[in-house]
């Protein structure tokens, strides 16, 4: 009786330990995954704003700058592991965000509503161009 037990007990530490260690791995992997994601949404939203806010500057209306940062950056970073699958609504805020900040006042645009409207813009070029 002992014996089994004992074994029953081995047998449940050891699941224990197996299935904690299988959930460490899988959180892990995840955390990865999203900090290379919000790496590449980084360098594509000031790579996007850089461009976009210099177009602004030379003079370009706020269309013809979009369009034109959104076909550079699509060319640039075409061949990037992970763009395929990076989000969309998630870039698309943080570029908005972006532009507001760096060069909204040119555009007139300020505050959260200008935010949400240039991240929706931004989409609806994105759905227009893929």
């Amino acid at each position: 009786m002992k014996q089994k037990i004992k074994k029953l007990i081995g047998s449940f530490f050891l699941f224990v330990v197996l299935t904690g260690n299988i959930f460490f791995i899988q959180t892990d992997i995840a955390y990865s995954l999203e900090a290379k994601d919000s790496n590449l949404i980084e360098k594509i939203s000031k790579d996007y704003t850089k461009k976009f806010c210099n177009s602004i500057g030379f003079g370009l209306s706020r269309d013809s700058a979009m369009r034109f940062s959104f076909s550079e950056n699509k060319e640039i970073f075409k061949n990037r592991k992970g763009i395929k699958n990076i989000d969309k609504e998630l870039l698309s805020q943080k570029i908005a965000s972006s532009i507001i900040d760096g060069c909204g006042y040119q555009l007139n645009l300020y505050g959260e509503k200008d935010i949400e409207e240039f991240a929706n813009y931004y989409l609806s070029i994105e759905l227009e161009n893929s």
